[in-house]
């Protein structure tokens, strides 16, 4: 029973287990397909040549062979093409006509060239059979060898000397026998292969699965941590600001303010800014003003204009706020948005006259994310009441801005402050 059990196996899964054969047997029906279509065409040349080869008188005596030979392997050709292709389970069926059409036109040729020449004819046999070493060997292939060989003995037993029909019967059983034997030997090694190929395959697509997940899983958290840090940011900076009794609500503000100005700038596409620099821009303006916190309460809530020396002491928000973001963002691992935030921070009160404060910056020296947290800055502080003074009109904050253009706010910006000025009014309006 043992012997029965592993003949079963080997003939019917490919000495594989039944599953791993169930397994690999879609990616063996597939290399089986392309197989059809690669042996139609090399047969279809190798008789193209036999044509050219053989002389007349054989040439005759062929033309009763080849019409059949040809018009099934336009057939084998046509089915791997298109037929097996979107109907696998034909696939048996096109390989059993293949194969017979080799073994059938392999006796043909023995009954028509018997003798001396049927050598020639062994050779040519033999190349048409090695070729089925590489399709599909499992138990439905041994019936196609017996039907083969039963055909021979019927079609030519009265027809060809005993002696050639002998040695034609032996060649034609050597053939079958060697295709058997070696093609399955062969496919056993396809079949494993194809199977751990599969295995490794979905294995593969697992571990393909499992990273896209878990690099979802871990760009969402990321998402969180930095909408936490984020809200972190603007509850420190409103904290900060609700110790100055003078801009409530300029945080806000100017941060809406930064966005409109950078949308324009986008909007224009003449800077050659990337969206991820424009956003972080707009991320970093809330934090302009952190520094404020080093600043005393005496001259930070100061219900007045400042005296020089007031204002000395309030400029130091400017240098003490890089230093506070520093330390914020100094383990982040987007260096850059900290050096953008670090830079607003530090250099929105420079002028591009080099007038400005803390390090005295001219033009473009002064980082770009500074000059326009800038202008955000200025206008805000122009049309928004404070203690010491009035809201401006719009009329008159857009004057001011124009005019400090070259000189407190940078030239190059005016365009882009002038597009986003309707939006500007607007939201002030509200």
């Amino acid at each position: 029973m043992q012997i029965i059990s592993l003949i079963k196996k080997e003939l019917l899964y490919g000495g594989l287990a039944k599953e791993e054969y169930r397994h690999a047997r879609g990616l063996v029906y597939e290399a089986n397909r392309k197989n059809i279509i690669s042996n139609s065409l090399i047969t279809l040349l190798f008789w193209a040549v036999a044509f050219i080869v053989y002389g007349q008188d054989e040439y005759e005596d062929l033309m009763r062979i080849f019409p059949y030979a040809f018009a099934i392997l336009i057939f084998t050709l046509i089915s791997g093409v298109f037929i097996v292709k979107k109907f696998p389970v034909f696939l048996r069926l096109v390989l059993f006509i293949m194969e017979n059409l080799y073994l059938e036109t392999g006796v043909a040729c023995l009954i028509i060239f018997h003798g001396e020449e049927g050598k020639t004819v062994f050779a040519y046999v033999l190349a048409v059979i090695v070729p089925l070493m590489f399709i599909e060997r499992t138990l439905y292939s041994v019936g196609m060898e017996l039907i083969a060989i039963i055909s021979y003995v019927i079609l030519a037993y009265n027809t060809v000397p005993p002696a050639d029909f002998a040695w034609g019967l032996r060649s034609l059983t050597l053939f079958a026998l060697t295709g058997i034997l070696v093609g399955h030997n062969f496919n056993n090694g396809r079949f494993e292969r194809y199977y751990y190929a599969d295995s490794a395959n979905k294995l593969a697509e697992l571990e393909k699965t499992y990273n896209s997940e878990l690099q979802k899983e871990v760009e969402a958290k990321t998402e969180r941590i930095e909408a936490l840090n984020e809200q972190f940011i603007i509850g420190m900076a409103t904290m900060v600001e609700s110790r100055d009794n003078s801009t409530g609500g300029h945080i806000r503000r100017t941060s809406d303010g930064v966005r409109m100005l950078m949308e324009a700038i986008k909007e224009k596409n003449t800077m050659n800014l990337s969206d991820d620099f424009c956003e972080k821009i707009i991320k970093a303006a809330p934090m302009h003003d952190l520094g404020k916190i080093a600043v005393d309460d005496d001259v930070l809530r100061k219900p007045g204009r400042y005296t020089p020396e007031e204002f000395e002491k309030m400029k130091i928000h400017a240098s003490e706020g890089a230093r506070v973001v520093h330390e914020i963002l100094k383990d982040t691992d987007d260096t850059e948005f900290r050096i953008i935030a670090e830079n607003v921070a530090h250099y929105h009160h420079e002028r591009v006259d080099g007038s400005g404060y803390p390090d005295g910056l001219k033009g473009n020296a002064i980082p770009l994310e500074a000059r326009i947290m800038a202008i955000a800055d200025v206008y805000d502080a122009l049309v928004s009441k404070r203690v010491y003074k009035d809201s401006y009109s719009f009329e008159r904050a857009n004057q001011i801005i124009l005019e400090g253009m070259g000189t407190q706010f940078d030239m190059n910006l005016k365009e882009y402050y002038e597009a986003a000025r309707p939006k500007l009014e607007d939201y002030y309006s509200g």
